[in-house]
């Protein structure tokens, strides 16, 4: 009976070793066979800063340069590989197999590096888009919708799913690859705004019980109402204080996106641009327009977010870009006379 145990025992043993060397060589038989042949053609492709080895894998294979993705992240954590990709443009072939595209991977030998772009407070999405692809860019023009990112970002959960990435797109400097797809641009600007939009600002947004859609909508206008940071709380008050009384907006800024969405050429404003049949134009229709018409900055931002109470319900800018603020419509006015005109 003894000998009949150790013999199972033997053969289970043998058989979990033979399974184990068959897997082991199914393994590198994956790891070490080329997708395409020896004639495909080569790919640039970019690896960009803060990228982990499932979305290397996962990019790879998307792009038809291996096969399976779950085959070249087990090689990297095999080969103690997967913390040592650098950042770059690369130029890969199918014509590679796993261990020679970690290599290339790991070495930091690219073919390209990035390029900077500066995207400043208040640029409207289409200005963005001309701004990337003017830089040599390829943007296309399916351009992605809030409804599209709700998944990843939960700060797009209000706004509605067809309404575009306006207002959402945080102005900074970035850096990218000449081959970033529209699709990594997008979600690098994205992350910004998740990482500047930090817990305390949407715990206050929450507790005044208004939507982070509508509170980007009013930094955006206050965004390209006022020039200086000082004056947008206030001018921020204003405006939540008009919405509040049941008053239209009258902001002019809305007037340039209703009629050209990227301000260029808009001024001065004249009197049939104030009845421009758009619901952006809140001259002629009451409440916050339907979505942001620019892209703030964290101070447009915490103004929306942070208004200062005052007596005022009107105010001007000056072309010097001081903001003059009025207490009643002929104060106002007189104020408009001295200063515009």
């Amino acid at each position: 009976m003894r000998n009949k145990i150790l013999i199972l025992i033997l053969i289970i043993v043998v058989a979990i070793a033979v399974s184990a060397a068959a897997g082991y060589f199914y393994f590198l038989q994956n790891v070490k066979t080329p997708l395409g042949p020896a004639s495909a053609p080569k790919k640039a492709f970019a690896v960009l800063p803060g990228q982990g080895v499932k979305e290397i894998a996962k990019k790879l294979e998307d792009e038809k340069i291996i096969a399976d993705d779950f085959y070249f992240e087990i090689y990297a954590w095999l080969s103690d590989t997967e913390k040592r990709f650098q950042a770059g443009e690369y130029e890969l072939t199918p014509a590679m197999n796993i261990p020679q595209i970690v290599g290339i991977l790991i070495s930091g030998k690219a073919i390209s590096q990035e390029v900077r772009v500066t995207v400043p407070e208040g640029v409207t999405f289409k200005e963005i888009v001309s701004r990337f692809e003017n830089s040599g860019f390829k943007i296309g023009d399916d351009l992605p919708k809030a409804g599209d990112y709700k998944d990843e970002f939960s700060f797009l959960a209000d706004s509605p799913d067809d309404a575009s990435l306006e207002g959402f797109l945080f102005p900074d400097t970035y850096n990218f690859f000449k081959k970033s797809s529209a699709d990594d641009i997008f979600k690098k600007f994205l992350d910004n705004f998740n990482k500047k939009l930090s817990s305390n600002l949407r715990e206050e947004i929450k507790r005044q019980n208004k939507k982070i859609h509508e509170t980007v909508t009013m930094a955006s206008v206050i965004e390209k109402e006022v020039a200086k940071d000082p004056d947008r709380a206030i001018v921020s008050g204003i405006l939540w204080k008009r919405l509040a009384a049941g008053m239209p907006l009258q902001a002019d800024a809305t007037i340039c996106y209703a009629k050209l969405a990227d301000f260029k050429g808009c001024y001065p404003i004249y009197r049939d641009d104030l009845d421009i049949d758009s619901l952006y134009n809140t001259y002629k229709y009451k409440g916050l327009p339907p979505g942001p018409i620019s892209n703030p900055g964290l101070a447009a931002i915490e103004a929306a977010i942070f208004p200062q109470e005052s007596d005022y319900w009107f105010y001007l800018s000056k072309p010097d870009g001081e903001t003059v603020f009025s207490k009643t419509l002929d104060e106002h006015n007189k104020a408009k006379a001295l200063y515009l005109r």
